[in-house]
C-alpha cells in the first residue's frame, strides 16, 4: 500500500512540477508584455475635459471615456460593501488571486470547452480595465493574474477599489460610478440610495446588456440580484432589502436636449484643439466655462424646428425634415434649413448659437460657416452711414421710379418690395416700411464705397464690393457677423466681438485663460440711439410687428430681411440685454417661395425666444414665476439729443397749425429751422450731379434728367384746369430755349441774370394770372461755400447742396441784403450774384422777384 501511495505521490509531484514549470515558463513569457512597474505607478486616469453652461451647468464632457473621478472616502459604506460582497467578497483577504474560484472556472470552462468563467478578482477586473483587452483567452488570463499580483504589490485595498470605481464601464460610453451616478440619477455618487448603488454595482459585468435607458427590467432583475448579495453578506439589512425590492426605476431624464447644443460644442471644439491640442483637451481633465446658456439653447432648437415643421408643411416642400430619421448622419440636406444667434449686447457672450436643425444630418454650421445675402438686413448699416454724413430720421427722399445706365446699357433696375412707389418719404417711414428706393437714392449720396467701409467697421469681413445693389444687402455676409454688427444700437455705438468662453482650468483649477469682452467704437452713441428708435418703429408698426401680436410686449427694436427672389430670410431684433438673429433658408439656395419675406419665414419664432431669455434671467416669486422689470431693457437715451415736432408730410417744421405733426428725435444741431421749410424740402441727393460714367438716367417726377451733360426737359402746354395753384408746370431751359428774358420791375427794365438757369411756369388756382421761379445755379455749381438770404425779414442760410421741391417754394424770395461767402469773407460777384445793370456802391435791390404779368405776356404766347 505504502508503495502505490509513495509512486501515486511521484507522479502527482511531477505532474505538479509539470505545470508549474509550463506556468512559470507562461509567466516568463507573457512578463515582456506586461507594462512596465513605472508606468504603472504613474498611471493616470484618462479624464475628459468638462464643458459647463453660463450657469456653470454640465453640458458635455470632451473625453475619449466619458468619466468623472470620485473618492473612495466620500461613497456611502453600503456601495463599497456591497461591490465587494457581488464582486469579490476575499478581496480583502487575498494577493490579488482567489485561487479556489479560479480553479473552479478553469473546470467548469474545460468541462464546457470555452472561456465564458471570468472568476476574475477585482484586482483582475481593475488590470483588465486599465491596460489589457477583454478577450477571453489564456494568454489575457494570465497577463491579468501576472498583472493583478503587481498591483496588489503597489497599491493599497482602497486604492484598488477608487481604481475600479473609476475605470470600470457603467453603460455605452460611460466610465466611473460618478459620471454613471450624474448620467442616470443626477446625483453625485456619495448621495446614492440603496437601489440606486445596487443597480449600478451589478452593471460592470455587461454594460450595454444591462444599459436601464434601453433595458430597463434586465436592469431591474440584475439589481435585485446585487441586493440578494448584499443581505447575504449582512451589508444591508432585511428591512432595507424588502423596502429597495420594491422600489421602482426612477432615472434622470434631462429636460434639455443636450444634442441642440453640438453645433456650439463642435465649434469651440476646434478652437480649444488649435490651444491646447488634442491630448489635453480630451484626457487633461480641463474645465471649460463658456457662455452658453443651456435651457435658452434648447428652447430656441424646439422653437426654431416646431417654426419649421408647420413652414414646410404649409408650404408643401417636396423635401421635409421629418422626411429623415434623427440619427441619420451625414446626409445632403435639401429640406429648409435656419439658424439662430444670440449674443448680448454688453458682454458679448452668445447665449446660442444653433448652426442647423439636426447635427447628425449636416455638420455645417450656417452661422459661421455660411455666406448668405443679408436682404434689407444690411439696411441698419446703410442709414447709419447716413446718419453719420448729415442725414436725420426726418431726412425726405423722393420714392419714385430709378434706373442706371451705363455705356448706353440699363445695368440697374430697382423696385420696392411691393412694386409700387411711395412719393415723399421720411427716413423713419422708409426703414419701418423697408423701401428700397429710398435706401439706394441715400446710398449713391453718401457713395457706396463709404458703406463699404461702415460694413468693415461693423465687423463685416466678407467681400464688399461697393455698388448700387449693395443698399439692399446683395452682399454675403456670415450671419454671426451681421447678427453681432446689430450690438452696435443698443450698446451706445460700441460693438462687441462674440465671446464663447469664460475661462478654461486645468485639472487642479488653475486658471489657463480667461476671455475678456472687446469693445469697439463703430458710430457716435447718438446716432445709435437714432438708429435703435427708428428700428423700434419697425417692429411697432412696420414689417416686424409681428413679434407684437405674437407676445412679446417688451421694448424691442429689429428689422426683416428678404433677398430677391426669396431666396433668404432673416430676422435681426434686440433689446438692451439681447440680440437674436434668424436666418431661414436652403443650403442650394433654393427659393423659399413667393411673398417668404423675413417676416413670414424668420420671424415667427424670436419673440417666443426672446420671451424665454426675459424669464430665465428674471428673479422668481414665491410661485416660482418671473419677475420681469421690463426698464431693464429699455434703451439708455444719451444727452445731445433734442425732439422736435416736424410735419408728418415734409419731416420739417409745420408751416399752421392744419398740417399733422408727429414728434422726432434730432442729434442738437441737425433740427429743421425756417430754412428748412422753404428750402431744405426733399433735397436730392447731392452726387447726383457728379458722375463719372458715361450717363445716368433718373427719374424725379416724371421728368427725366441726364447728368452730368446738361439738365434736359419734357416741354409741355399749361393745363388751366388744375386747381393747385402751385402745381409745377413745364420747366423751361432758358440757355437752349429762349434767348433772352426781359421783365420790369418798379418799372424799370431788367434782363435775367446770368446765374438764372431755368424758368418754371406756374399756373394760378384761377387759371390766368402765371409767374416763374427761378433756381440760381450759382448754389449748386459755382465754388460759393455759402450764401444767406432774407425771408419775411429773417436771415437764413441755404447750402449748397440744396435742390428744393418748388411745390413748396414760396412765391416772393426778397435778396434784400443778400451776401456771398466765399473762402469764409464776404464778397461780391458782379458776373453773376450782381445783375450787370447794377453797381456795387449803388444797389437797387427790388422788394421783391414778383413778376409783371403784362411783361412776361408776349413770353408765354410764343412759347405756348
Amino acid at each position: 500500500m505504502k508503495k502505490y501511495i509513495g509512486r501515486y505521490l511521484l507522479i502527482l509531484g511531477a505532474i505538479t512540477l509539470f505545470f508549474s514549470g509550463i506556468g512559470a515558463g507562461l509567466f516568463w513569457y507573457y512578463s515582456n508584455e506586461l507594462p512596465p512597474l513605472s508606468e504603472l505607478q504613474r498611471y493616470d486616469m484618462k479624464v475628459g475635459s468638462e464643458v459647463y453652461d453660463r450657469n456653470d451647468t454640465l453640458i458635455h464632457v470632451f473625453a475619449v471615456e466619458n468619466r468623472k473621478l470620485t473618492n473612495l472616502h466620500e461613497l456611502p459604506e453600503y456601495l463599497i460593501k456591497g461591490l465587494i460582497a457581488v464582486e469579490d467578497r476575499k478581496f480583502r483577504d487575498h494577493w490579488g488571486m482567489d485561487m479556489v474560484r479560479f480553479a473552479k472556472a478553469i473546470l467548469i470552462d474545460i468541462q464546457r470547452r470555452n472561456f465564458a468563467q471570468g472568476a476574475s478578482t477585482i484586482t483582475q477586473q481593475v488590470a483588465r480595465n486599465m491596460f489589457l483587452s477583454l478577450d477571453k483567452t489564456i494568454p489575457r488570463k494570465i497577463k491579468e493574474a501576472m498583472l493583478a499580483v503587481r498591483i496588489e504589490k503597489h497599491f493599497s485595498k482602497d486604492e484598488i477599489l477608487e481604481l475600479y470605481l473609476n475605470k470600470s464601464p457603467f453603460g455605452p460610453g460611460i466610465y466611473g460610478i460618478e459620471y454613471a451616478s450624474s448620467k442616470y440619477f443626477n446625483k453625485q455618487a456619495k448621495d446614492l440610495s440603496i437601489p440606486e448603488a445596487a443597480l449600478l454595482i451589478g452593471m460592470p459585468q455587461l454594460p450595454s446588456a444591462y444599459y436601464p435607458f434601453r433595458h430597463p427590467q434586465r436592469a431591474i432583475r440584475r439589481r435585485n440580484i446585487v441586493l440578494g448579495c448584499m443581505l447575504d453578506e449582512q451589508v444591508i439589512s432585511p428591512e432595507e432589502y424588502n423596502l429597495a425590492l420594491t422600489d421602482t426605476l426612477k432615472l434622470y431624464h434631462p429636460k434639455s436636449n443636450r444634442g441642440a447644443a453640438d453645433y456650439f460644442l463642435e465649434y469651440i471644439r476646434k478652437d480649444l484643439e488649435r490651444t491646447y491640442g488634442t491630448n489635453k483637451l480630451f484626457t487633461g481633465g480641463l474645465k471649460i466655462y463658456t457662455t452658453l446658456d443651456i435651457d435658452l439653447q434648447t428652447y430656441a432648437d424646439s422653437i426654431l424646428n416646431k417654426h419649421l415643421v408647420e413652414f414646410e408643411t404649409k408650404n408643401n416642400y417636396e423635401v421635409k425634415y421629418q422626411d429623415f430619421p434623427a440619427d441619420t448622419t451625414d446626409i445632403l440636406t435639401k429640406y429648409v434649413q435656419g439658424a439662430v444667434f444670440a449674443i448680448e449686447p454688453e458682454t458679448g457672450f452668445v447665449r446660442v448659437m444653433i448652426g442647423g436643425r439636426n447635427f447628425n444630418h449636416s455638420k455645417l454650421n450656417r452661422v459661421v460657416q455660411s455666406r448668405r445675402q443679408p436682404g434689407s438686413a444690411f439696411k441698419p448699416i446703410v442709414y447709419s452711414t447716413a446718419l453719420v454724413s448729415g442725414y436725420t430720421p426726418a431726412t425726405v427722399i423722393r420714392d419714385d421710379k430709378i434706373s442706371f445706365i451705363q455705356s448706353d446699357t440699363l445695368f440697374y433696375n430697382p423696385h420696392n418690395y411691393s412694386l409700387k412707389n411711395y412719393g415723399y418719404l421720411r427716413m423713419r417711414e422708409a426703414l419701418k416700411f423697408s423701401r428700397n428706393i429710398y435706401a439706394i437714392k441715400m446710398l449713391y449720396d453718401v457713395t457706396p464705397r463709404r458703406v463699404a467701409q461702415f460694413a468693415r467697421r461693423f465687423g463685416l469681413t466678407t467681400p464688399m464690393p461697393p455698388v448700387y445693389s449693395m443698399a439692399i444687402g446683395t452682399n454675403v455676409v456670415y450671419p454671426a457677423e451681421l447678427i453681432s454688427a446689430y450690438t452696435t444700437f443698443p450698446n451706445g455705438g460700441e460693438r462687441v466681438t462674440p465671446v464663447y468662453i469664460r475661462r478654461v482650468e486645468d485639472a487642479d483649477g488653475k486658471v489657463l485663460h480667461e476671455y475678456h469682452t472687446e469693445r469697439i467704437r463703430v458710430i457716435d452713441e447718438k446716432v445709435a440711439y437714432q438708429m435703435a428708435s427708428m428700428m423700434q418703429s419697425v417692429v411697432n408698426e412696420g414689417t416686424g410687428r409681428g413679434i407684437r401680436w405674437r407676445g412679446y410686449r417688451w421694448n424691442a427694436a429689429g428689422k426683416t430681411g428678404t433677398t430677391d427672389d426669396f431666396r433668404d430670410a432673416w430676422f435681426v431684433g434686440y433689446n438692451k440685454k439681447l440680440v437674436c438673429g434668424i436666418w431661414v433658408g436652403f443650403d442650394d439656395f433654393s427659393v423659399l417661395g413667393r411673398s417668404k419675406s423675413g417676416a413670414v419665414a424668420a420671424l415667427p419664432p424670436w419673440p417666443y425666444i426672446m420671451k424665454k431669455a426675459i424669464e430665465l434671467d428674471a428673479p422668481k416669486d414665491s410661485q416660482g414665476l418671473p419677475i420681469i422689470d421690463g426698464s431693464r431693457y429699455q434703451f439708455i437715451r444719451p444727452d445731445g439729443l433734442v425732439d422736435v415736432e416736424i410735419s408728418k408730410e415734409t419731416g420739417l417744421l409745420p408751416k399752421s397749425n392744419y398740417e399733422e405733426t408727429l414728434t422726432e428725435i434730432f442729434i442738437d444741431g441737425t433740427q429743421p429751422t425756417p430754412l428748412s421749410d422753404s428750402l431744405a424740402y426733399n433735397f436730392y441727393p447731392t452726387i447726383y450731379r457728379v458722375n463719372d460714367k458715361d450717363s445716368l438716367v433718373y427719374d424725379l417726377g416724371g421728368r427725366p434728367y441726364v447728368w452730368p451733360d446738361s439738365a434736359q426737359f419734357i416741354m409741355r402746354k399749361i393745363n388751366f384746369n388744375k386747381t393747385d395753384s402751385l402745381e409745377i408746370y413745364p420747366v423751361i431751359n432758358i440757355w437752349k430755349d429762349v434767348d433772352s428774358l426781359d421783365y420790369f420791375l418798379d418799372g424799370k427794365p431788367f434782363r435775367a441774370p446770368d446765374f438764372t438757369k431755368t424758368l418754371s411756369i406756374i399756373a394760378d388756382s384761377s387759371g390766368h394770372f402765371l409767374r416763374y421761379d427761378f433756381e440760381p445755379s450759382i448754389y449748386r455749381e459755382n465754388d460759393v461755400d455759402s450764401v444767406f438770404y432774407y425771408l419775411n425779414s429773417q436771415r437764413h442760410f441755404w447750402p449748397d447742396s440744396i435742390i428744393w421741391r418748388r411745390k413748396h417754394v414760396p412765391s416772393h424770395i426778397d435778396l434784400r441784403g443778400a451776401q456771398i461767402i466765399k473762402d469764409r469773407r464776404y464778397v461780391t460777384r458782379p458776373d453773376s450774384a450782381l445783375w450787370w445793370q447794377w453797381q456795387p456802391d449803388s444797389l437797387a435791390v427790388p422788394d421783391s422777384l414778383d413778376t409783371r404779368e403784362d411783361a412776361l405776356d408776349k413770353l408765354f404766347k410764343e412759347l405756348f
